[in-house]
């Protein structure tokens, strides 16, 4: 699959066709039927209300995703959601970043060749006070190339902190930037930058996830070629960042979805590989050979699982399977969680086009 194909099917994607006959997705046997006809992201409203974003449009349910109403979000005529995160501020403020498809440029020459400033998939903030009636004039953050944009958190203190991507001579790394005011404006500070394997352009630091601790630091979780998620730390609200350390969860290069419970737990949904430990894994050269990483860049993503966490990461439950195929060639990733109710789940593929609600007590 080519690069630009590929990244057209994650800020694009949620309207993939689900493998069927022998390629079957098989789905947890306690998985319900998804209620909604979107995908998310989504946040709740104060009056009980579901919102999302997609096409231009705000969408509102007041009955569980049942049935929506819809009103323009961005100017359609330069504007598309494309990948995106969405968060509620402590002062009822709906903020939400998203990638630009419609100025989505690829390198014409190739990837490793010419400039960085070649490869293009603008993020922009949007922002509304009135729980989606009306929505800000996007505002520019960056214009670099960005993979899965869903690393948006609200610390405690209401401050905003986002992490991107961008393309530095030739391996991906995590711009973070954070707010004050809302969305109104945003800082930059520290890149995220880790060596990467040096083994194609889907290679160093990737499409992270963000998380605030108990001790109100900040947890990032990235995805890598290196066997494992890493993870760096932020203990003064998102300007300054750890040494990207693995974190010893097992990842076969894919996007991990890491998310706050309404019981306080942390919610891990990722593509885990049984043939290797989930939790305290040390990868052996042998379990990741160049020649293999080098053909596809991952390692299978046929396998979705669950995992809880209800010490802020420290350990971690059983993985807990909820989507599967024995066809290693059909990919279930890049999942999109909401708890839409305490304890219910919304689950979400870009990849293999799982649709699922679920129960916490079922899992």
């Amino acid at each position: 699959m080519k690069r630009l194909s590929f990244w057209l099917l994650v800020v694009l994607s949620m309207s993939a066709v689900p493998a069927f006959g022998k390629d079957a997705i098989r789905l947890h046997p306690k998985a319900e039927s998804y209620p909604s006809k979107f995908a998310g992201p989504f946040v709740h409203l104060p009056d009980g209300g579901i919102l999302t974003l997609a096409g231009t449009e705000a969408h509102v349910s007041s009955d569980k995703g049942k049935t929506w109403k819809s009103c323009p979000a961005i100017p359609a005529a330069k504007f598309q959601f494309g990948d995106r995160s969405l968060e509620r501020t402590p002062d009822g403020a709906i903020v939400a970043i998203f990638c630009n498809p419609k100025e989505m440029r690829s390198g014409k020459k190739g990837w490793g060749k010419g400039t960085p400033e070649e490869w293009q998939i603008p993020v922009y903030s949007i922002r509304s006070t009135d729980n989606g009636k009306t929505w800000s004039a996007p505002l520019p953050i960056q214009r670099d190339w960005v993979g899965a944009l869903r690393a948006m958190v609200v610390l405690k203190s209401g401050r905003v902190v986002i992490a991107t991507m961008a393309v530095q001579p030739w391996e991906h790394v995590i711009p973070v930037y954070y707010s004050d005011d809302q969305a109104k404006s945003w800082t930059k500070t520290q890149t995220i930058t880790m060596e990467g394997s040096k083994i194609n352009d889907h290679d160093g630091a990737m499409e992270p996830k963000l998380v605030e601790l108990a001790d109100h630091s900040v947890f990032m979780l990235i995805r890598t070629t290196k066997g494992t998620f890493y993870k760096s730390i932020s203990k003064d609200g998102g300007r300054t960042w750890s040494k990207p350390e693995s974190a010893g969860i097992q990842n076969n290069n894919s996007f991990g979805e890491l998310a706050r419970l309404q019981d306080g737990r942390l919610i891990l949904i990722w593509n885990h590989d049984d043939k290797y430990p989930a939790f305290g894994y040390v990868p052996d050269p042998k379990d990741w050979l160049v020649k293999d990483l080098s053909y596809s860049w991952i390692k299978r993503r046929n396998k979705l699982s669950v995992a809880f966490s209800a010490d802020d990461g420290k350990t971690w439950s059983t993985p807990t399977v909820i989507a599967s195929t024995d066809n290693e060639k059909v990919w279930i990733a890049y999942a999109v969680f909401f708890e839409a109710e305490p304890g219910v789940f919304w689950i979400c593929t870009g990849q293999g086009n799982v649709r699922l609600q679920i129960r916490a007590k079922d899992l």
